[in-house]
């Protein structure tokens, strides 16, 4: 009876055990974190508009650079700005909920900061008229052939990182269209895939 007993509390504590690990690593992208994480990143861009209110004037950007085409200040892409960078991290959280391993969330950040270099290496281009821009924007098409640069987490490094040069709206309007385009790239590298696998018999 005691063996029965022992056997039994002894599962009940393993299964305590495994539920607590699942809500710790479920809590990795948690509603604190994303609040903290969208504040930070915030206080950020604001940090950088009102520089510029008292250091010449908040700047506006044109569409497609053309000062004949509608402008929009930078004040604007700061007052969507948190709501854009919560939404995409809900979506992470989302896809990530039922993994419970470390890996994907590293793998996360990693791409983040793909996007986030990305976004960099094309504002230096920009703003030092270094005409290497079509080179990198090839490469990341050729490289969405591999990887998925559509996800979530490359858009979001993507709109921070070019958001210091061109403000974070047009950055938004043109990283969703990007991602669009990737994300076709990889459904129709996908069905190739399926189209050319070899089929059991």
């Amino acid at each position: 009876m005691n063996y029965v007993t022992s056997s039994s509390n002894m599962r009940l504590m393993v299964a305590s055990i495994n539920q607590s690990k699942r809500i710790i690593m479920k809590a990795k992208l948690n509603f604190t974190k994303r609040i903290l994480i969208t504040s930070a990143m915030t206080l950020a861009i604001w940090g950088q508009v009102i520089w510029d209110y008292f250091h010449g004037g908040i700047p506006t950007h044109y569409l497609l650079h053309n000062p004949n085409l509608p402008g929009i200040p930078n004040w604007v892409g700061a007052l969507l700005f948190p709501f854009f960078v919560y939404f995409l991290l809900y979506r992470i959280h989302k896809r990530i909920d039922e993994n419970y391993s470390e890996a994907p969330l590293q793998k996360i950040l990693w791409r983040f900061l793909g996007g986030l270099l990305f976004a960099v290496a094309i504002s230096v281009c920009f703003v030092n008229g270094i005409e290497y821009t079509d080179y990198i924007l090839a490469l990341v098409f050729l490289l969405a052939f591999i990887y998925p640069l559509y996800k979530s987490e490359y858009y979001l490094g993507w709109v921070l990182g070019a958001a210091f040069t061109f403000g974070a709206f047009i950055p938004m309007v043109f990283g969703g269209i990007f991602c669009l385009l990737l994300f076709l790239i990889n459904r129709f590298v996908n069905f190739i895939k399926r189209v050319l696998k070899p089929k059991s018999i």
